[in-house]
């Protein structure tokens, strides 16, 4: 059964659903909350982008310490604009 999740938690689950670190539940909530939020595809859409960007300028590079949670929270700023 799919739990309905609000953006936030959505957003908060983007990374580790592009790592495809996301299965069962998880992965069938985030599934359904983005058939229904056209926001939270925007966002993923950005992640995706910058995943990519990332993983190919910095393949060998560990991520600085805080980025992420930066990241996460410039994304979940972005959701109530």
């Amino acid at each position: 059964m799919t739990k309905l999740l609000s953006c936030e938690q959505a957003v908060e689950q983007f990374f580790a659903y592009l790592d495809r670190a996301l299965a069962g539940d998880p992965l069938d909530d985030l599934e359904a909350h983005l058939e229904n939020c056209l926001a939270c595809c925007d966002k993923l859409a950005f992640s995706r982008r910058l995943d990519s960007f990332v993983k190919r300028r910095l393949p060998q590079a560990p991520v600085p310490d805080g980025l992420e949670a930066r990241i996460r929270r410039t994304l979940g700023r972005t959701s109530t604009e």
